[in-house]
């Protein structure tokens, strides 16, 4: 009888799983799902890189993402930032550094592919930034 009550259990645990359905190994079509398609609200715009040493090797101070809605604004850097690496920046824009926390005195401006750049001009570190593209016509 123990053999009998086994082996019915088996057969049930067979049945199960050979009429759950087949996993897609695809992509996964979201609108069937639910789930709808997010747009980005907030377009990107670039992306930097902080040091605290010259020549953007040692002392990694963190990336930062500056989005649409960041500018033409002043921000201040955090630390002592003697040098940047401008890591990506969508076409026709500009990022200004300044040695000063007001964006009004010894600046710099990056252009896609500038690479590493340190404080420059007896600047003893970049202290703010601004994120700028044209305005379409």
């Amino acid at each position: 009888m123990r053999s009998f009550v086994a082996g019915v259990a088996t057969l049930s645990i067979a049945i199960a799983v050979a009429a759950s359905p087949p996993r897609a190994n695809g992509p996964v079509n979201v609108r069937s799902h639910g789930f709808a398609k997010l747009t980005r609200q907030d377009p990107h715009v670039g992306d930097f890189r902080l040091w605290g040493e010259i020549g953007c090797i040692t002392d990694n101070l963190g990336v930062w993402t500056v989005t649409q809605s960041n500018l033409d604004t002043c921000y201040g850097l955090p630390g002592l930032v003697k040098a940047v690496n401008l890591t990506n920046i969508v076409d026709g824009c500009y990022f200004h550094v300044f040695g000063d926390t007001g964006c009004s005195g010894g600046s710099y401006t990056y252009e896609a592919g500038s690479g590493c750049s340190n404080a420059v001009d007896g600047i003893d570190s970049w202290k703010a930034f601004v994120f700028s593209c044209p305005t379409p016509d």
